[in-house]
């Protein structure tokens, strides 16, 4: 079972902590750098290495949030580790093959792919 950590950013995500797998929530429409700059402090502070993120609520992603993931998975890569984004919408999805970010950052079609697919 997995244990929850505090939400933050006044409940933008929510994270919990499944074994050496962390599930974070994005809990807004869009999903800003200053978001994924929390997520990148957590993975540093608390030694994340497997990152899931649910992007089912996210519909809008600005350069710098893009950016901000790409600088993510590259954190977490040194100790073996990934970040896999799950639920994304058609048109999110989309704009990740346009940039070419799907050949960086996973993408996986439900939480169920992302989790149980090897790491």
């Amino acid at each position: 079972m997995g244990v929850a950590t505090p939400e933050h950013d006044a409940g933008l995500y929510r994270v919990v902590e499944h074994g050496d797998v962390v599930e974070a929530a994005i809990l807004c429409r869009n999903l800003p750098e200053g978001l994924c700059e929390a997520l990148i402090e957590q993975a540093t502070t608390r030694g994340w290495s497997r990152l899931m993120i649910d992007c089912s609520e996210v519909y809008f992603l600005t350069s710098l949030g893009l950016g901000a993931l790409i600088r993510l998975d590259r954190l977490l890569r040194p100790s073996g580790g990934r970040l896999r984004l799950f639920g994304l919408k058609p048109d999110l999805r989309e704009l990740f093959e346009i940039t070419r970010i799907d050949r960086v950052v996973q993408i996986c079609e439900s939480r169920e792919q992302a989790n149980s697919s090897t790491w």
